[in-house]
């Protein structure tokens, strides 16, 4: 025997349902371009940040919890997601191949690039956190270089109230 379940009953978990999942989501950062502004250098053992400082822009997606973004250090798409509080996200990127200069001099052929972000939303157009980026060379010692900051992510120059 086949029991109908009811109108009403289907309605209350539609209800229940769709509650659930806007408690989550959307997350209040907002999609679109960042500018990365450095803060606080934790690290650069080849002076990396003075090399890519004009690229630091980020371009970010977001679809439920997950982030990509496209970097603009070796043309790099990062992908994450947003943790539990759906305040914070974390992404990671990784291109192989690399031709590119390092100390201003050294021309390296770099096994990997590697980046990792860690950020907090401060409000729907700003976000501060962690970048670390990496260059791996197997065969060359000098090429081999980290680099660690301190950033805000300003989307449009506009960064949220009561924030210089």
């Amino acid at each position: 025997m086949v029991r109908a379940v009811s109108t009403l009953r289907r309605l209350c978990l539609t209800a229940l349902l769709s509650s659930t999942l806007a408690g989550c989501l959307p997350y209040s950062q907002n999609e679109g371009e960042y500018e990365i502004i450095p803060l606080e250098t934790l690290r650069d053992d080849c002076g990396l940040l003075e090399q890519i400082r004009g690229n630091l822009q980020l371009s970010l997606q977001i679809s439920g919890r997950v982030v990509r973004a496209d970097f603009g250090v070796q043309n790099m798409q990062l992908l994450g997601y947003f943790l539990e509080d759906g305040e914070a996200f974390t992404a990671d990127g990784s291109v192989a191949n690399v031709s590119t200069t390092v100390d201003g001099a050294n021309e390296c052929l770099l096994d990997q690039v590697r980046v990792h972000v860690d950020a907090s939303t401060r409000c729907a157009t700003e976000f501060q956190g962690q970048l670390r980026l990496t260059y791996d060379a197997r065969n060359n010692a000098a090429c081999t270089c980290e680099l660690w900051f301190r950033f805000d992510g300003v989307q449009g120059n506009t960064r949220c109230a009561g924030n210089p």
